[in-house]
């Protein structure tokens, strides 16, 4: 059997099956897997199997399942994770004034990154399992990709005082050991050097084959636009033909 539940942000895929086992005692007792992973930060569906579909045979069928996200892309700031839980190693020169992304540049990005490409498994990822280790054998693998559209949803701002603020909220909901003081702090004190009233960000959507990060395509956008990106959030709207809409919320 198949479950297609709904991961919260800032819980481990683990977590949302733990919280899934309380709210159908049903099933408590039932091996269960989940067949894909979703980073602490992103949120949306999440497939979980039973029985049968648990063999290794039924769990590649769903790996290599097509996907839809929708996301949200900070510019400005690139993380060494590529999303918000992550350390800051660049940002943009705001003192002097940094050229912020205009929307005929984000709408010509999409069409770019259209179709197969290379992409490096980022750091701290569900693929490397240790998050507080880049020591493993899969950092830098390289993965080809598909994106079959991405579009571009929109461009707005934030202020520094509401950008942390989401920031805080988010990233405290994240339970274990993902450096979150130290990441906070961080945060917090390149916002507040870099002295900038505002934070652009924009939102978009993917259609992506099985194995594409959203985080790295992010990462990505930052360093062709030569300012640095990171996810500031992600959403699974779609595996294969299970549904966000159609998904079990807890």
């Amino acid at each position: 059997m198949i479950f297609n539940l709904y991961k919260q942000r800032g819980e481990t895929p683990l977590e949302c099956l733990e919280r899934f086992r309380i709210a159908y005692p049903e099933h408590k007792d039932e091996k269960m897997t989940y067949l894909g992973r979703l980073d602490p930060m992103a949120e949306g569906v999440l497939l979980v199997a039973t029985g049968e579909d648990i063999k290794q045979s039924r769990r590649e069928e769903f790996f290599e399942l097509d996907k839809d996200y929708e996301f949200v892309a900070l510019f400005g700031f690139a993380t060494d994770t590529y999303d918000c839980l992550g350390k800051i190693v660049k940002t943009a020169d705001f003192a002097k004034g940094y050229v912020e992304p205009k929307e005929m540049d984000l709408i010509k990005i999409c069409k770019l990154y259209e179709g197969e490409r290379e992409q490096k498994y980022p750091p701290y990822s569900s693929k490397v399992q240790a998050w507080n280790s880049l020591e493993d054998a899969h950092q830098g693998e390289i993965k080809k990709v598909t994106i079959y559209k991405m579009q571009f949803k929109g461009l707005e701002t934030l202020k520094l005082k509401e950008l942390f603020g989401r920031l805080l909220m988010d990233i405290s909901k994240v339970k274990g050991d993902f450096r979150q003081t130290k990441i906070l702090e961080g945060w917090k004190e390149k916002m507040e050097k870099s002295k900038n009233e505002k934070f652009l960000i924009a939102r978009f959507s993917a259609s992506v084959s099985s194995c594409t990060y959203i985080r790295s395509i992010v990462n990505d956008m930052g360093t062709t636009l030569g300012i640095g990106a990171c996810g500031l959030s992600i959403k699974r709207t779609r595996v294969g033909n299970y549904l966000l809409k159609d998904s079990l919320s807890f």
